[in-house]
């Protein structure tokens, strides 16, 4: 069985660039087939990603979440702002202590007799905590081949134009356009999105036009571009050759950040690689898009919000059992189920298969 040039270049192409962040050929075939069997089949109505109508993630989500956290644990709960971990200590085979790094105030720290610890880290932070942690790189060799794999340069944009532009959907893709350097990239039309907050998208000041959430993945050919560089080829370039509407407007303020090596990269081969969620250390634990699961797997798959999150909870639930620790389990909601037509399809190819001789099972494998 073939596919296409047309399907891959009008298909594939976009969609593996801006769900896993990489072009077909750098990623592995089974985390894309599991993307492309979520969104582009079994659950077409599905989307990972919400706008929030109003205000911004941290005042609606986050917050409220620390709050409910203090007013429950009280003074057993800290969170430290802006502090990295550099370092995890063993003794007797278990996690004792971990050195951190305070960003703000540029001093280091450390705690003491711990209990457990979660890794909720990507590539970068895991290469930089295991490479300085020598004892933990001797003890969970799993990490050590985690740290290992590679990450995806992100870049994230945020455009105030000077007129409003009208869009088919407030949610677009950019693909195929020489100026992308063979990056991906999206952008949002948050004044469609917030239309009902639109003076707090301007600072509280009067609105002039549209304002754009603009990304780009894969993003290592654009990285080095100056911020200035970045929104002119946005505002001038690969815009307008998007919607056509965009031509003439102009930037009145813009913000641009830069996240090198930020993202999971699903590369060939890399399964084997990837950090479990229970290590071979067993009061540590990992937690992210990219760990893997195990008996706790979830329907959540590749680059997703949900998968991350339900891999926290269960990381927790993990830890909680190991540790013996008495405790409401934390419930993990499976994801909805295959949409009909799909779940029929499935079905009737089980039936067809089950009547085939065994040699003539697998017709695509020769």
């Amino acid at each position: 069985m073939g596919i296409s040039e047309r399907m891959v270049n009008d298909f594939l192409r976009p969609t593996l660039l801006v769900g896993l962040f990489k072009p077909p050929e750098e990623l592995s075939a089974a985390v894309t087939m599991e993307l492309l069997y979520f969104y582009a089949l079994a659950h077409q109505t599905s989307f990972d990603v919400r706008w929030i109508k109003k205000q911004s993630i941290a005042e609606v989500i986050i917050a409220p979440l620390v709050d409910s956290l203090i007013e429950k644990h009280g003074e057993n709960f800290q969170i430290k702002g802006q502090t990295f971990v550099q370092s995890l200590e063993m003794e007797g085979g278990k996690i004792s202590s971990l050195s951190l790094f305070d960003k703000k105030s540029q001093e280091k720290g450390q705690i003491e007799d711990l209990d457990g610890c979660v890794l909720a880290l990507g590539s970068k932070g895991m290469k930089a905590v295991v490479g300085a942690s020598p004892a933990l790189a001797r003890d969970c060799p799993e990490l050590s081949q985690a740290a290992a794999l590679g990450a995806i340069d992100v870049i994230a944009c945020r455009i105030w134009l000077d007129r409003y532009v009208a869009t088919r959907t407030p949610a677009n893709v950019l693909s195929r356009f020489p100026g992308l350097r063979g990056a991906g990239g999206t952008f949002f039309m948050l004044d469609q999105l917030q239309a009902e907050d639109e003076a707090a998208l301007w600072g509280g000041e009067a609105p002039q036009g549209s304002v754009l959430a603009c990304d780009f993945y894969n993003a290592g050919g654009l990285l080095p571009l100056a911020e200035e560089d970045l929104v002119a080829l946005l505002v001038g370039e690969l815009l307008p050759q998007a919607v056509p509407e965009f031509q003439g407007a102009r930037a009145v303020d813009s913000y641009v950040q830069k996240y090198p090596q930020a993202v999971t990269w699903f590369s060939p081969g890399s399964f084997a690689s990837r950090p479990p969620l229970q290590t071979s250390v067993s009061n540590l634990v990992c937690a992210g898009d990219w760990v893997r699961m195990g008996g706790r797997e979830h329907g959540a798959k590749g680059l997703c919000q949900e998968r991350a999150y339900v891999s926290g909870l269960e990381a927790g639930n993990a830890l909680a059992a190991t540790l013996g620790t008495k405790g409401v389990k934390h419930e993990v909601l499976p994801v909805r189920a295959d949409e009909p037509q799909v779940a029929l399809g499935r079905a009737l190819n089980r039936r067809a298969q089950a009547l085939l001789p065994p040699a003539l099972r697998s017709p695509w494998v020769r």
